[in-house]
């Protein structure tokens, strides 16, 4: 009865242990290279389809503001629907020509190598990098659902205002690994990132006067994009 009951609550510790604690045992998985995207060019990507909705947004405020003189108020409320229907199947066109209903992107953030535990043989790792994305304005937002490592932030500059994709690591979370894998990252830390895998929601049906950028982390990873070797991985829904 002892030995089950040690071994009941052994597994229950085992399960207790953040995911990223385990991460040597994703290390030798592979990676394809061409899912590698860097953060500016998913920022252009962001920031056309923010233009995008913008200029369609402003199109359709403008098309239904004020009701005309010879409009009956029920007439101008049919053709509010009207045009926001047409706006939507619109918008829906655009998302299945650019694919972004099937695509997913693997941005890269620069990690930092903090420190090593040998006795704990555990690894503080760190990521100072940000991705620039648009910031909100009356016609369009962008949001990131609430997750463990992703937030979007705002701040303002010398006056200017911008915001941007960050990545932001539990303190209690570490890299398990044996020293010598951990030397050898030391050694090539010019090669060690974090990629979050993004898809990206731009579906307006409950649109009022603002769309919505929806920016959903479904994936983080570290790895080397030398050997393209994946030291850990943490699907986030």
């Amino acid at each position: 009865m002892r030995k089950l009951l040690l071994s009941a609550i052994g597994l229950l510790v085992v399960s207790l242990i953040p995911q990223v604690m385990l991460g040597q045992v994703e290390s030798q998985q592979p990676i394809n290279p061409d899912e590698y995207m860097k953060g500016e060019d998913f920022t252009k990507i962001l920031k056309d389809e923010w233009s995008y909705l913008k200029d369609e947004i402003d199109e359709y405020i403008k098309a239904t503001k004020s009701k005309s003189e010879f409009e009956t108020s029920k007439q101008y409320a049919d053709r509010i629907a009207r045009t926001k229907a047409a706006l939507v199947a619109k918008i829906n066109s655009h998302i299945q020509e650019k694919k972004y209903d099937k695509r997913v992107f693997g941005v890269l953030f620069k990690a930092t190598l903090v420190s090593y535990d040998a006795d704990k043989q555990q690894y503080l790792i760190a990521c100072e990098s940000t991705v620039e994305a648009p910031y909100d304005i009356p016609t369009v937002e962008c949001v990131v659902p609430k997750n463990q490592f992703v937030v979007l932030t705002d701040s303002v500059n010398r006056g200017f205002r911008t915001s941007a994709l960050r990545i932001r690591i539990p303190q209690n979370y570490r890299w398990s690994v044996p020293a010598e894998e951990a030397k050898a990252a030391r050694n090539d830390e010019a090669n060690i990132y974090y990629q979050v895998r993004f898809v990206l929601d731009f579906h307006q049906e409950d649109m009022a006067k603002r769309a919505t950028i929806r920016i959903i982390p479904t994936q983080i990873s570290m790895l080397n994009i030398a050997s393209h070797k994946v030291y850990w991985i943490v699907d986030m829904r």
